[in-house]
């Protein structure tokens, strides 16, 4: 059994941020698989300081530096730099989707500079808590005008914006008289630094522009906007490192989706606070970003081709099963299990590169 492998069996199985100027650092005692270690909580605010609008840029200037096992609570805000808030028409949304071409609509707060990170390494990024703010939102923009954006856009041509009252003591929202919504905050948008090889557009706009930067528009190996709904509190996201620090954003946060997300958003939000606490693995190696709850594992693919996006997270759970020692099996038998148990859902289909999560129940391995 590989070093790696034991690593990413420990971390499946017991897993469940020196602040900027303005933050507040609180010191307190941990204990992270048995071992003690000193955690310093910091608070990262959103402003036009911490917060870009739809890039990911690795020179973007750190907003918080902390060390691996640290946590920090971060607030987001809504699409466009907060400008899609209650009251914003259809026209004042397209008008915003064009004042940037090319990137996300998503505000990203960060990045975190996590010391010690290095390439190579995994991030592991526990979502300790999630505080909803007040309102949210659900458009699809205008078919006549973007036809290929959101899965049925000519059918649509005329694009629809709904707001939603956020009600955090109770977990619900009204989508209308009679409907009821039970509210499931995820980021939408988690991510490392960019994979410096990430490759070529297949369709879409331009990955990177001309200062360098990558859109948040697609998801990929360090993780970016995944729209993966099992990331709730509680839930532990593992992404590649590719640059130094790490370097975390998160936003494009949401407070419920489906599976798909076929209209293009979901039920969008913002945060007071997701915290989480980032922890370096020195010891463990993987390629795909990978998500564990406390009772699945999961194991992600994404690609411009559904199919494509569907075998890299069919392998991913193929290969974590045929390399376990939990209860050894062959590589056929993983295949073999992975069909008969293996969940696979379609993240979403709307962010160019679309996305699969295939989810493996703990509750299947008895001798653990």
């Amino acid at each position: 059994m590989s070093a790696w492998q034991r690593a990413l069996i420990a971390a499946f199985l017991f897993a469940a941020g020196s602040a900027r100027a303005g933050a507040q650092p609180q010191s307190a005692e941990k204990n992270d698989g048995g071992q003690k270690f000193q955690s310093t909580h910091h608070v990262l605010p959103a402003n036009k300081d911490t917060v870009q609008w739809g890039w990911l840029d690795p020179a973007e200037k750190p907003k918080v530096v902390i060390h691996s096992g640290d946590t920090v609570s971060i607030e987001t805000l809504n699409h466009a730099m907060d400008e899609i808030k209650p009251g914003a028409t259809m026209e004042e949304i397209v008008s915003l989707r064009l004042r940037n071409p090319g990137g996300g609509p998503h505000s990203v707060t960060g990045p975190i500079y996590v010391s010690g990170a290095e390439p190579g390494d995994t991030m592991e990024i526990r979502i300790v808590k999630i505080v909803m703010k007040e309102s949210g939102f659900n458009f699809n923009l205008p078919g006549k005008q973007f036809p290929a954006v959101g899965l049925l856009a000519p059918e649509f041509p005329d694009g629809h914006v709904q707001y939603f009252k956020l009600d955090s003591g109770t977990m619900t929202s009204e989508f209308k008289p009679g409907i009821l919504l039970h509210l499931k905050p995820f980021p939408g948008t988690i991510a490392v630094g960019p994979d410096p090889n990430e490759p070529k557009e297949k369709a879409g706009p331009p990955i990177h522009d001309a200062k360098g930067r990558t859109s948040t528009l697609r998801p990929w190996k360090n993780g970016s906007n995944m729209d993966v709904n099992e990331l709730q509190a509680g839930s532990t996201l593992y992404l590649q490192v590719f640059e130094k620090g790490g370097l975390i954003w998160t936003g494009d946060s949401h407070c419920l989706q489906g599976n798909g997300e076929v209209n293009l958003t979901a039920l969008e939000c913002s945060y007071r606070e997701i915290e989480i606490q980032p922890i370096v693995r020195k010891d463990l190696h993987i390629d795909w970003p990978r998500v564990e709850t406390s009772t699945h594992w999961i194991f992600t693919g994404f690609d411009e081709d559904l199919n494509e996006a569907m075998k890299i997270a069919v392998r991913e759970t193929v290969n974590f099963l045929a390399d376990q020692k939990m209860v050894p099996m062959s590589r056929e038998e993983a295949y073999s299990l992975t069909s008969i148990v293996g969940d696979c859902r379609v993240s979403q289909v709307v962010d160019i590169r679309k996305g699969v999560h295939c989810m493996i129940p703990k509750s299947i391995f008895t001798k653990r």
